[in-house]
């Protein structure tokens, strides 16, 4: 257990324990300008006065856990709780100063409790961190499905389906300022047009999914609700295809009995053919996770495999499944062509 207790540190003070690299990045994201050498105690007075002049960056910046995890501190100060439970929420609260985590105790700042508690307290605040919670899960379930989003594309779909008043820019900044404390995605810039792009950890060879998809210019990307968008945000980009369930009970049962390991056999393996591995070369990589000898169970797993094969959404098919675009294939073979005598 870990007790929440003051820190003695002024608000620079606890900025500045931040390693160099983590102050210049903040710098960066919120455009301050700094010299490659300047020291941890400059550049935490740069940021400090910038977020005492707009505090809004802090919300934007921070995901809603980590906000909810501060408040909670403020009003349990004194008291104690489990800090591993909070281990990324309390990370990101150090990055911006708030609090530090020493010797089994959080330090809570009280200069930054002092200039930030009401505007964090206040309604609106909550309602801004609702809808960057939503746009998050959003963002996370089309680059679990994409792989690559073109920002530009994907906030006309955005605005399409699910935040209409949403402008480019607004998403531009936020996922500026939020990949900050992502784990998921690598920013990238189009060197042809400019765009910018957010690219999935997952993806292992993004060169061959541009060449794909310019391969394929007629293929439109496939639209999904933003229920599923979130439902796979939350199931670390799992979603309910089928064969999911039977391959989650199978591998339980027959290969590991660890509820996390079978979840990243699970991952593993959907992983692999989003990116487009052949059946071949999937389904040799996790039969020899059976006994060699287990011909049955070897025939049942290459089963599940094949299905997942042919329901899992492809990162160079714009989310697409191989069976839609089989499907699709056959229909424009077989369409009937208007015309002919009256």
């Amino acid at each position: 257990m870990a007790r929440i207790e003051e820190s003695k540190r002024t608000y620079i003070e606890e900025l500045a324990t931040n390693p160099r690299v983590n102050l210049m990045v903040l710098s960066e994201r919120i455009n301050i300008a700094f010299h490659e050498d300047e020291s941890e105690v400059s550049l935490s007075e740069k940021i400090a006065e910038k977020l005492y002049d707009m505090p809004q960056l802090i919300t934007k910046l921070l995901q809603q856990e980590a906000i909810e995890f501060l408040l909670q501190c403020w009003d349990m100060e004194g008291e104690s709780l489990i800090a591993e439970m909070y281990a990324r929420e309390i990370e990101q609260l150090h990055f911006l100063g708030f609090l530090s985590y020493e010797d089994d105790t959080i330090l809570l700042n009280m200069e930054a409790k002092d200039n930030f508690f009401f505007s964090l307290k206040s309604r609106r605040v909550q309602e801004e961190l609702e809808e960057g919670t939503r746009l998050e899960n959003i963002l996370f379930g089309m680059l679990f499905l994409y792989g690559i989003l073109d920002i530009y594309e994907c906030c006309q779909m955005i605005q399409e389906e699910m935040f209409p008043e949403l402008t480019y820019d607004e998403l531009e900044e936020f996922i500026l300022l939020r990949i900050v404390f992502w784990q998921s995605g690598i920013l990238l810039r189009n060197q042809m047009n400019s765009r910018l792009l957010l690219a999935s950890r997952e993806v292992e060879n993004r060169n061959e999914v541009f060449i794909q998809w310019s391969l394929r210019e007629d293929l439109s990307w496939k639209r999904y609700s933003e229920d599923e968008y979130k439902n796979l945000a939350l199931g670390n980009g799992i979603g309910g295809w089928d064969g999911i369930p039977e391959l989650y009970d199978f591998v339980m049962k027959n290969i590991e009995n660890d509820q996390y390991k079978v979840m990243m056999i699970v991952k593993s393996l959907v992983v692999k053919i989003q990116n487009g591995l052949t059946y071949e070369e999937i389904t040799s990589a996790y039969v020899n996770l059976l006994d060699e000898e287990d011909k049955e169970h070897q025939r049942i797993l290459c089963e599940l495999i094949r299905t997942l094969y042919k329901t899992v959404p492809l990162y160079s098919l714009k989310g697409h499944t191989r069976t839609e675009l089989e499907e699709e294939s056959q229909e424009a073979r077989f369409h009937v062509i208007q015309g002919g005598k009256e």
